[in-house]
């Protein structure tokens, strides 16, 4: 498994986790992000909706189109019916928009 597996995964569960962090909300939606999408989250290295920071920084990164099917079978396979959709969205901040207006 390659680093960027390992962090990404890492990420998101204590994203999920931690009070206000977006993959809170994405965790009980039913979605999934395009690589793209999730993309942006990762390069960003920090949560912005964790306002208060509680969730420490990561080490920005990018996955790749292998890196990236790998994470979203983990993410899927741990939450039953979830799917990959971008929701009719141009990029992250609108797709997660999208997810807090669900």
């Amino acid at each position: 498994m390659s680093h960027h597996i390992e962090t990404a995964k890492r990420v998101l569960v204590e994203n999920t986790a931690v009070l206000y962090g977006i993959f809170g909300t994405i965790d009980s939606s039913g979605f999934f992000p395009p690589r793209n999408f999730l993309n942006q989250f990762l390069v960003q290295g920090y949560d912005p909706c964790d306002q208060d920071e509680r969730m420490s920084k990561w080490p920005p990164l990018s996955l790749s189109d292998r890196d990236y099917i790998e994470v979203k079978e983990w993410w899927l396979s741990n939450h039953a019916g979830a799917v990959e959709d971008n929701l009719g969205a141009e990029c992250w901040d609108e797709w997660v928009q999208k997810i807090l207006n669900c």
